[in-house]
């Protein structure tokens, strides 16, 4: 599927999930080199920018969200980028994409203002759109560790296990796509194209990535230490609940040889004092047994 937007003098083509006709064509409308045309041939997972004399060639990790599956997938984006042309290339969707080209479909004084400058320009613009969308899901999935840890402290302990551990996952995933791309942008490439203002826009993105670096690490931090919190609490209600077991039986143990079974009120030899002790006994035990069970339920230990 390929989409192009042309404005003033530069252009922008999008190709996702290209068949081997286009992939040619790609190839051949961009005149990358040999090399480069094996390396967008095949979906790489390791991030790196490659400096020619003509264009510049990125490969970026963007972090993609399954909502079924509930993970957090490093999707490969391709970017050439010429003096006057960008095109970008993804094997598999990218939301964060599309929603920047509809946007620039949507409003045309904003397409006019981007594209109006050079392609690295329009590039880097592109590439810090969508590190800034991965930051915004990076703000949700923290506001979602904020609500384990409330509920963790009102007494869901046994709720929030599984519910720690996917997004202890969700963290460790995103961690996993961002941490390689740290140092992509710390050495700025001698190169024509970038100028004065678009050695600011590189830098910038490199803060952004630092800065997305070091959230994700207090992150990952807080969900190990509300898993430990968890746990403590858990096995503190676990321990609890055995004690008054414990205590139950030690109770229960003296009382049931007071009932020996020939004293059962079905037996011949019992008399009326027999059975009225034998349901004495019932009932204090069954009295005990509802009110720890009570006692449980509102402690939410059960």
């Amino acid at each position: 599927m390929k989409h192009a937007l042309i404005s003033k003098n530069v252009r922008w083509v999008n190709i996702q999930s290209p068949t081997a006709e286009e992939l040619a064509d790609f190839v051949r409308e961009t005149g990358i080199d040999k090399e480069d045309a094996e390396f967008i041939a095949h979906v790489h997972q390791r991030p790196e920018v490659t400096v020619r004399p003509k264009y510049i060639l990125f490969l970026l990790n963007v972090p993609v969200f399954d909502r079924k599956l509930r993970v957090t997938m490093g999707a490969s984006l391709y970017f050439v980028i010429k003096e006057r042309e960008i095109f970008s290339l993804h094997y598999d969707p990218i939301i964060a994409i599309d929603g920047i080209r509809k946007d620039f479909e949507s409003s045309p004084e904003k397409q006019e203002d981007y594209f109006g400058e050079d392609a690295l320009s329009l590039g880097l613009y592109i590439i810090s759109s969508i590190y800034n969308g991965a930051f915004r899901k990076l703000d949700r999935l923290s506001k979602h560790i904020d609500i384990a840890e409330d509920a963790v402290f009102l007494g869901n302990e046994r709720k929030m296990v599984e519910e720690i551990s996917i997004l202890t996952r969700d963290v460790m995933d995103f961690r996993r796509v961002i941490r390689p791309q740290t140092s992509l942008f710390e050495m700025r490439p001698n190169h024509p194209f970038l100028t004065t203002d678009n050695s600011l826009k590189w830098m910038r993105i490199h803060g952004l990535l630092m800065k997305m670096w070091e959230h994700l690490e207090s992150m990952f931090e807080s969900v190990k230490e509300l898993n430990n919190t968890n746990f403590t609490l858990l096995q503190h209600k676990e321990n609890e609940l055995l004690r008054a077991l414990t205590l139950y039986s030690i109770l229960v143990i003296p009382m049931i040889l007071l009932v020996d079974p020939f004293f059962t009120p079905g037996s011949q030899d019992a008399d009326i004092l027999d059975k009225v002790v034998f349901w004495l006994v019932i009932g204090v035990l069954s009295v005990t047994l509802l009110v720890i069970a009570l006692r449980f339920r509102k402690k939410r230990l059960i």
